[in-house]
């Protein structure tokens, strides 16, 4: 295995941990698939979408019978995702203040160092970021759409770069596999009785 088809990988699982962690319930209701003629629109967030060109799109969405704002909460406390997705931590908000266009966070996929920028931002609606690493420049969007029973909440990651090109189908069934977990791990999080998320030390 080549060191860019690793490190591809390990952006994948870093898009969040293994199925087998997740309830039963959880992974039959999350869905993924690439964004193209046939399937639903892109989604959006301001106007900002992944890269369409990319040669690997992915999306998953999942139903989360949770308020907005708690979802959201979860979503953004990006020091405490350790306490839910702990696959891509240590991660750490290197901008004070609630999250907006310019807020800087390190995480570490597989301990694999990526510093991502957030370009845009609606509160309990979307959120975008840029996450360039090793050659590979991804763009990663989240929505979040109230529905009858809950919030769908929808994920969609583009890759493009060199490579990417030197396994597209691999990684397109990588990214795919690992957005459906990381929507899942969400879906727990959010779907607990408890509003306060251990924090540490804050």
């Amino acid at each position: 295995m080549t060191t860019r088809h690793r490190t591809l990988q390990t952006m994948a699982v870093a898009a969040i941990a293994t199925v087998t962690t997740l309830s039963a319930p959880s992974v039959a209701t999350a869905s993924a698939t690439r964004p193209d003629a046939g399937t639903p629109a892109f989604q959006e967030c301001q106007g900002v979408t992944v890269d369409r060109t990319a040669p690997v799109i992915a999306r998953a969405s999942v139903l989360i019978k949770a308020s907005a704002q708690k979802i959201w909460d979860r979503h953004t406390d990006i020091d405490a995702w350790d306490t839910w997705i702990p696959e891509i931590t240590p991660s750490q908000k290197k901008t004070p203040g609630p999250v907006r266009p310019g807020t800087v966070f390190d995480w570490s996929p597989q301990g694999m160092k990526v510093t991502s920028t957030i370009t845009n931002v609606h509160k309990n609606r979307c959120v975008a970021w840029a996450a360039p690493v090793n050659g590979i420049d991804g763009v990663h969007l989240w929505t979040f759409k109230k529905v009858k029973g809950g919030v769908l909440a929808t994920t969609e990651e583009s890759w493009a770069g060199a490579p990417v090109e030197n396994d597209i189908p691999g990684n397109q069934a990588a990214l795919e596999s690992g957005l459906v977990d990381w929507v899942n791990r969400l879906r727990t999080t959010a779907e607990t009785t408890d509003d306060c998320p251990a924090r540490r030390g804050r």
